[in-house]
């Protein structure tokens, strides 16, 4: 559910004009002045205020390069101070402009507190994995794989690439039929290989907190790793994203909520914080701000499987049926899942003769038949069969999901379908064995 888009490989962000004057080593009366006559590439929060302004520095170096010297612009022939680096305009305009593209590099694609450099291949061949990893598709995450062993094959030094590759072992058994078990395994060692080779660096602490906590079910571990994550990086999107994700599970809404918040006002363009926000939202018991917040969403990007995907989660807990099947039947349309497209139809089926019953009824025998020819893992046709108050049905389906390390079952805690099952023992036993907090 989870994810790292494009976004975050633009660079360190500044989050204020404060720190954007700083940057340049100028006052910011000065900077707002380059924004209006300049196109200075500065960007406003959605709703912000006029001053409330964050920059990206491969962003603000790209502007650099494009503008002439700033002497031939009526500022002071002096340097101009960004952190450790000092460039001379416009005695040394040839160099500058190669020490800024090795500084732009530097700034996409370095976690926080990393000193490494990868090569401008090994750089791209991340940048490529990156941008296919948040596609959340099948062909995407194959492509983001190949492209993060490549930069590693490049530059085997190239801690991020080794994060990269864990993000997408981490997620790909969740979107696609990749083996739960091998590619958690696979996560785990691409993350403890990233820390190894910079423990400074954020990324790889998010990543192995993510892994733990859906893979092997090591919740205060996991805990423990976000917060060392953050600890370096206060201003990570990712782990202020996954760390909101994880805890949701638990529970407890106002720790997902703060996470989410701060990680949206990081990345305000990330569709996969929007899209998993708005899953919060609706856990937290918000559900018309978290359609409205998809809707626009799916407006936006209407191949984004996230979006269909939570809205038929959320339009089939709520009762809204035919919104369900155009919502699951497009996901399963981008995602290219034939099962379920085999699923929908024959709901469809159902709702035509059968009404709300008859769909859920259908539903749930699909679900049941791909479930035993292997297509379809257990816990969805569990939901289905606990809407229906067939009991022990979703039981024997959740007992068989735990059995097989399904790692949807972190959401029986937040189910509202399983709310009715609360004082079942069989279903309390079943938090107790995943380790989540029995509800009161």
């Amino acid at each position: 559910m989870a994810d790292v888009s494009q976004e975050q490989a633009a660079g360190r962000r500044l989050g204020s004009w404060k720190e954007i004057a700083a940057y340049f080593g100028k006052d910011e009366r000065t900077v707002k002045r380059w924004e209006t006559t300049r196109g200075l590439p500065v960007r406003r929060l959605p709703r912000g205020t006029r001053s409330s302004v964050f920059a990206y520095q491969d962003e603000l170096e790209a502007w650099l390069r494009g503008k002439p010297a700033l002497e031939a612009q009526g500022e002071p022939p002096e340097s101009v101070a960004r952190g450790s680096r000092v460039l001379i305009w416009p005695a040394v305009a040839i160099l500058a402009v190669v020490v800024l593209a090795v500084a732009a590099a530097a700034a996409l694609y370095l976690g926080a507190g990393s000193t490494h450099v990868p090569p401008a291949s090994a750089a791209e061949f991340y940048k490529k994995g990156s941008i296919d990893w948040s596609s959340r598709t099948e062909e995407g995450f194959h492509r983001a794989i190949a492209e993060f062993d490549q930069a590693i094959a490049i530059d085997p030094q190239y801690a991020r690439a080794y994060a990269g590759l864990a993000n997408t072992y981490n997620l790909i058994s969740q979107y696609t039929s990749a083996p739960a078990v091998e590619s958690y395994a696979k996560g785990k060692a691409a993350a403890e290989q990233a820390i190894a080779l910079d423990p400074q660096m954020a990324e790889g602490y998010a990543a192995l907190a993510f892994n733990l906590f859906y893979g092997s079910h090591e919740f205060q571990r996991a805990n423990d790793l976000f917060d060392q994550a953050l600890a370096l990086d206060p201003n990570s999107a990712q782990a202020l994203h996954w760390a909101a994700l994880t805890s949701l599970h638990l529970g407890e809404f106002s720790r997902p909520l703060d996470f989410i918040d701060r990680a949206q006002q990081l990345m305000p363009d990330s569709r996969s914080i929007q899209a998993n926000r708005a899953l919060i939202l609706f856990y937290a018991g918000r559900a018309e701000e978290a359609l409205s917040l998809l809707q626009d969403l799916k407006q936006a990007h209407p191949d984004y499987l996230a979006t269909p995907s939570y809205l038929a989660t959320i339009f089939l807990a709520t009762g809204h049926y035919t919104d369900f099947l155009d919502a699951y039947e497009q996901a399963a349309t981008v995602s290219k899942n034939s099962a379920r497209l085999a699923i929908v139809a024959k709901a469809r089926e159902g709702y035509a003769s059968g009404g709300n019953s008859g769909m859920l009824a259908a539903l749930l025998d699909a679900q049941l038949a791909a479930y035993r020819a292997g297509s379809e893992p257990a816990y969805p046709a569990a939901v289905t069969a606990a809407m229906l108050d067939r009991r022990d049905v979703a039981l024997g389906l959740l007992e068989d999901a735990v059995t097989q390390g399904d790692s949807d079952v972190l959401s029986l805690r937040i189910e509202t379908a399983f709310q009715p099952l609360y004082g079942e023992p069989r279903f309390r036993a079943l938090l107790t064995k995943v380790g989540l907090p029995l509800p009161n």
